[in-house]
């Protein structure tokens, strides 16, 4: 709370005394010198109403102001904010405020005029909604005050400049999360025993029988033992789970009033707290031309927390997404056998080809199962029935594009690859529903 400047501005009363002030000169040039005696009069009189009232106006420092924050802001949720004020002098002040809230965030009210009296104390709320996401910064506080009457303002300024942190909102998804509870609990009912043999995770040792799959057997243990010795194994109770998020160029293009990343994050966070609750451990890397954010392995409910941290300031950036060595560099950082989650949009063939052949590649260790979003409009244009040369024109481009997503999404397909196209409205629980088909069916 530093006191960065301050003048001083008259009030509606001072400036009205003024111009009577200044009409008593005109008496005074033609009566001579007796008017000129009342003239200087009642500008003396001004001058010393005028630092009277001066006088009574708090200094910046015996005002104090504080601005109390939510924990968290979130993407179109209205928060409150709070500002306290106390008058530290014995005299009654008018203050008149304005709070420099940052740029991206809609102000919901007008500020008004308080009046404190000496001694008080009071508390402020206003209501802001953020409209991006990120880093945020609040400014200065800068007020007015006055004594009462508004004679002369002081215009003062604190400096309350802090920045905030803008977080996807969860509550966008709410319907997805409704669903994806219902699976779950369906998962639940309809999952299979556990069975011997089934699985990559060590249980424990037993002796060979007929049917056994020769590649589990202990050598060393046999030599032990002196008789055939296989490793039993189970099903992970605790699998990888990957998630790759592309920020390149084509994911800025807005659908549905959120653009492709905004999408994908969503779904991500609706997986993230789905695997979180499964006990799977849980990755993140978003990349563009380089390595934008990466979250390492974590497992629990430290998931949700450490996703929403690592993804509330990622922005699409607006160069070209590097799939050929930024992808393999991402790839390099799993260390063990996981469910790959990429979520992208690819048009370019060459960088199809690039991002085709380090999936590829990943699939040969791991499940990679590619995310991407249709467009119910580009989807719409190519199926309409064109009336006119324009809409011709429209659906041929259109058209044109799907054949180009189709070739590059078979490409995948015919090597090894999962892949999920789905639309906005659909692509959280499509999402959810294919991991726990994965999971039920243990291809990981």
């Amino acid at each position: 709370m530093a006191r960065l400047k301050f003048n001083l501005i008259p009030g509606k009363p001072s400036l009205l005394s003024m111009g009577f002030g200044g009409l008593c000169w005109l008496p005074a040039a033609m009566l001579g010198q007796s008017a000129l005696s009342l003239g200087i009069l009642f500008w003396a009189g001004w001058f010393m109403f005028t630092i009277r009232k001066l006088q009574q106006i708090p200094n910046v420092q015996s005002i104090i102001v504080n601005r109390a924050l939510p924990a968290r802001f979130l993407v179109g949720r209205s928060a409150q904010i709070h500002i306290n004020i106390e008058n530290r002098s014995k005299y009654p002040v008018i203050l008149q405020f304005r709070d420099e809230i940052p740029d991206t965030f809609l102000l919901e009210e007008k500020f008004h005029a308080i009046r404190l009296e000496g001694s008080q104390k009071t508390i402020l709320t206003y209501l802001v909604s953020p409209t991006r996401r990120g880093r945020q910064a609040y400014g200065k506080f800068v007020g007015r005050m006055a004594a009462p009457g508004g004679w002369l303002w002081r215009e003062s300024q604190w400096d309350l400049t802090e920045d905030v942190k803008v977080y996807p909102d969860f509550k966008l998804i709410a319907a997805e999360r409704l669903n994806a509870k219902m699976l779950l609990k369906d998962w639940h009912v309809r999952r299979p025993r556990k069975k011997r043999g089934e699985g990559h995770e060590f249980e424990s040792l037993r002796s060979y029988a007929i049917g056994d799959d020769s590649r589990h057997v202990d050598w060393k243990a046999s030599a032990r033992r002196q008789k055939l010795i296989v490793r039993q194994l189970q099903v992970e109770r605790g699998q990888q789970i990957a998630i790759m998020l592309d920020c390149g160029r084509l994911m800025s293009e807005s659908i549905a009033g959120h653009t492709r990343l905004d999408h994908s994050m969503n779904a991500a966070l609706m997986l993230g707290q789905v695997a979180g609750k499964r006990g799977d451990n849980l990755s993140l890397v978003c990349f563009s031309n380089h390595i934008q954010a990466y979250m390492p392995s974590t497992k629990g409910r430290a998931v949700m927390h450490r996703m929403m941290e690592t993804l509330y300031h990622v922005e699409a950036s607006p160069l070209e997404s590097d799939y050929w060595q930024v992808t393999a560099e991402a790839m390099h950082l799993l260390k063990r056998r996981s469910l790959i989650v990429f979520f992208t949009d690819v048009l370019d063939e060459a960088a199809a080809q690039g991002l085709a052949n380090n999936l590829a590649r990943a699939a040969s260790r791991h499940l990679v199962l590619c995310v991407v979003l249709s467009e119910p409009g580009i989807l719409a244009a190519a199926s309409q029935m064109p009336t006119d040369s324009h809409e011709v024109y429209e659906k041929a481009a259109a058209s044109q594009l799907l054949i180009k997503r189709h070739v590059a999404l078979e490409k995948m397909r015919s090597k090894g690859i999962l892949v999920l196209e789905s639309t906005p409205n659909t692509m959280t629980i499509e999402l959810v529903r294919r991991y726990i088909e994965i999971r039920m069916s243990n291809l990981q």
